[in-house]
């Protein structure tokens, strides 16, 4: 990364964050979280919520660019499978439990990789 300024690059604005495409320009890097707080209170999301809004930051990542669209529908279908499942209330084994689950700490994972913080450039 390049240093522009004496400010440390995960709190620099988007439009200051000079990220090489080719030779000669620069492009912003694309950003999920505007400040360093935001990374744990969107991964916090998905345990709060028992995975049903599991689905919420990757729409907001969709949105700004960050993930691919199957990102936010994968997670979507998730959210609403355990949804449905919250509503309808079968008798289910154990193994619903252990994938919703498996699906709050995949998205909890997942939202903290969105947006790495990145080293200094030497």
């Amino acid at each position: 990364m390049i240093r522009t300024s004496g400010i440390h690059p995960d709190l620099m604005p988007a439009s200051m964050d000079p990220v090489t495409n080719n030779h000669m320009t620069y492009t912003p890097r694309l950003r999920m979280f505007n400040a360093p707080w935001q990374r744990w209170a969107w991964a916090a999301l998905p345990l709060v919520s028992m995975s049903v809004l599991a689905f919420l930051p990757f729409v907001f990542a969709w949105k700004r660019g960050v993930v691919p669209p199957r990102v936010p529908g994968v997670y979507t279908l998730g959210s609403a499978i355990v949804f449905g499942f919250a509503v309808v209330q079968p008798d289910v084994n154990v193994l619903f439990a252990v994938c919703v689950w498996a699906l709050m700490l995949t998205a909890v994972v997942h939202v903290l990789l969105l947006d790495r913080p990145k080293g200094y450039a030497k």
